[in-house]
């Protein structure tokens, strides 16, 4: 029997660099959260994210921990540093703005380095190399450019657009990296522990609203509250990371189903983060009201986040399997009570989603019974 290949201690490292700068963008959205801090938050989720995703897919292709890998990417890293101290200023400082594009070019240069080490002497990367470097190359003069010549709200549809195509590279530069094999158990655990660092910022958030609460029971029920939805966020991802049997092999293959497990979790985890960026808010408030965008902003990315988790796992399994169906079914429930959420205090809304999911969790642990014995007796085969 093959033991699955395990993250190593250094991609853990790694992950720490990648928290601050998740930290620094959840800060983004504020104490009292507006259209323009929430877009900006996600709009600079996705290029940070990506370059998580970067790092960890040339890490599993690889499989390698040597000093010259480490040193290439602790070097990669130090721009996503520059992205973390940046990030609170891009849209308002030219400086900040500047640090920020070169601190992603930066850290793409350190994968492509990383590519380049591991090509030597002609091997299957180098395809992936040229397909990386001629992406690289053409994403940046759009970085540049909209850094360089356009301002305002021009700036940033060219770095939706640059950004775009990145996104879009694995999909058209398909073929040409197929032959890369994949570590399937890997990748999962690498995408889990990502996400354990996104819902890191919703227990900073609630512990450090605690802090500036006061001490009262409302705030203390608002805290435990807090505590549950982000225990039930929790429960529900790791839940859900069960497909059905041989899929891993499916993943190892690459093609759509890898697509749609790797795209599928940008939504899922920018909810998340929308939702941690929000709790400490509603824990710091005790009994006020959310307003109607601090409202969309937290039950807005519990949303998102069951939208994509249904999503993503309906690529595995079909749209009708029942923990798809549940959970798009208990997204549209929240969506219809969107509207009250103002309407009522921080605490209730906390307690009304925690309750919500943690039925929802229940509901589905008889299909997960059922996927864990299928999966045993394949196993046993």
């Amino acid at each position: 029997m093959i033991t699955p290949r395990r993250a190593t201690w250094f991609e853990l490292f790694g992950d720490l660099v990648f928290a601050a700068a998740i930290g620094q963008l959840t800060r983004l959205v504020g104490a009292h959260p507006t259209l323009e801090s929430i877009a900006a938050a996600a709009g600079l989720f996705v290029p940070v994210w990506w370059t998580w995703v970067l790092y960890a897919v040339q890490a599993n292709r690889t499989d390698r921990d040597t000093a010259a890998h480490r040193l290439i990417a602790m070097a990669g890293w130090a721009g996503v540093i520059a992205m973390a101290m940046c990030a609170d200023g891009v849209t308002g400082s030219a400086g900040a703005a500047a640090g920020f594009v070169g601190g992603y070019l930066w850290a793409r240069a350190g994968v492509a380095a990383l590519y380049a080490w591991d090509a030597r002497g002609g091997t299957a990367l180098q395809p992936v190399l040229r397909a990386y470097v001629r992406g690289s190359l053409f994403s940046g003069a759009a970085w540049l450019g909209g850094l360089i010549l356009v301002h305002g709200a021009p700036r940033y549809l060219v770095w939706t657009a640059a950004m775009i195509c990145e996104l879009l590279l694995p999909l058209v530069a398909g073929r040409s990296i197929a032959r890369v094999s994949h570590e399937a158990e890997h990748l999962r655990e690498r995408f889990g522990a990502f996400t354990i660092m996104v819902l890191g910022e919703s227990v900073l958030g609630f512990t450090g609203g605690l802090t500036h609460a006061p001490l009262t029971p409302a705030a203390a029920l608002t805290g435990i509250a807090a505590f549950g939805l982000t225990a039930c966020l929790w429960w529900t991802y790791f839940n859900a990371g069960g497909t059905r049997p041989g899929a891993h092999a499916a993943l190892n293959r690459g093609g759509k189903l890898l697509h749609a497990y790797t795209f599928g979790h940008l939504p899922l985890q920018l909810g998340l983060a929308l939702t941690g960026a929000t709790i400490g808010i509603a824990v710091a408030g005790g009994s006020a009201h959310l307003d109607i965008t601090a409202a969309a902003c937290l039950l807005g990315g519990v949303i998102i986040f069951l939208a994509a988790s249904a999503l993503t796992r309906a690529a595995f399994l079909g749209f009708g399997e029942g923990v798809v169906v549940r959970r798009l079914l208990t997204a549209a429930l929240l969506l219809s009570l969107l509207p009250l959420a103002p309407h009522v205090p921080f605490t209730a809304v906390l307690v009304v989603l925690t309750a919500v999911l943690a039925v929802s969790a229940t509901l589905e642990a008889p299909a997960y019974r059922i996927e864990e014995s299928v999966g045993q007796r394949v196993d046993g085969d």
